[in-house]
């Protein structure tokens, strides 16, 4: 028995007894990235284990490599999907991890069937490689969760992710997948190229009362339908003409509500001389805290 109370295997699902092999829910899985003993139990990874179990028994020499815990389910109308490690996990295991927060449609905004997709990339700071990926809300995530895994599995990097040749067309994706946009951010973060600060962290300093400027850049239909408390409107088309009512020596965090007008605010704020600004991950849909509707 292995420590996490399953059957301990070797990669050739052999078990203790010579003469024994066990695979499927009752056994001890190993964890691709971590090399660490896991107990995942899937029906797929079942089959693939009965697959070299039989191989072997008959002979062969099959290995099975172990999982990376690729998992997905539907949850009313969301898919709820992962693979590889989330953030706390990489940690654990003594990864410096970067992480990005982004949502969009799963295909082109004007298709009626367009659904959002919620993704959290996880990424090893000192080698760029992508090391898990979650994914929740009503669009095709598990899509996405595939693609990682297959990318997790090859050793990618988020360089290698951002410009993977898939598949577009309007009725099924993204000109830019939604992958390839969360490994861009990455590569952006990676790169020094703007900061961040995630919902977690702008909700923490709302409650503290901290002493800064939560700018929201959506446009006025926008910030009246949802809006975060304690937030102020300057659309992004009227941000230049309006910049000067902006006080240099606080923080800004500007936002919109998937955070591309709010990554371009931060750019026009640093260029005009703001030095201490940042933008929140994935922006109003990304908040999961309680919002503001209609106006008060």
């Amino acid at each position: 028995i292995g420590t996490t109370h399953a059957i301990k295997v070797d990669n050739r699902l052999l078990t203790s007894d010579p003469d024994i092999y066990a695979a499927g829910d009752c056994v001890e899985n190993t964890d691709i990235l971590t090399g660490r003993p896991c107990y995942v139990p899937l029906g797929s990874t079942a089959n693939k284990q009965g697959r070299v179990a039989a191989i072997n028994i008959c002979g062969g020499n099959e290995t099975f490599p172990g999982v990376l815990g690729t998992t997905v389910c539907r949850v009313f109308d969301y898919c709820v999907a992962r693979t590889g490690l989330t953030e706390h996990e990489a940690q654990a295991a003594g990864y410096d991890v970067v992480t990005v927060l982004t949502g969009s449609p799963d295909r082109e905004h004007f298709m009626p069937d367009a659904r959002v997709i919620m993704l959290k990339l996880v990424v090893d700071r000192l080698t760029r490689r992508l090391l898990g990926v979650q994914a929740v809300g009503p669009g095709h995530g598990d899509k996405r969760i595939d693609i990682a895994s297959t990318a997790i599995t090859a050793g990618m990097t988020v360089d290698h992710l951002a410009n993977l040749d898939l598949g577009y067309a309007p009725p099924y994706s993204l000109a830019m997948d939604n992958l390839i946009t969360g490994a861009n951010i990455a590569k952006n973060k990676l790169d020094g190229v703007f900061e961040s600060i995630t919902p977690m962290e702008v909700y923490q300093k709302l409650w503290n009362k901290e002493d800064f400027v939560l700018l929201d850049v959506s446009s006025p239909q926008e910030y009246e339908e949802e809006r975060l408390p304690g937030s102020i409107l300057i659309p992004i088309g009227t941000l230049r003409g309006r910049i000067h009512e902006l006080p240099k020596d606080r923080e800004i965090v500007t936002f919109c509500r998937l955070s591309i007008r709010g990554y371009e605010a931060a750019l026009l704020l640093k260029a005009a001389g703001f030095q201490n600004v940042r933008v929140m991950d994935g922006g109003v849909i990304m908040w999961p805290y309680e919002k503001v509707h209609g106006m008060t």
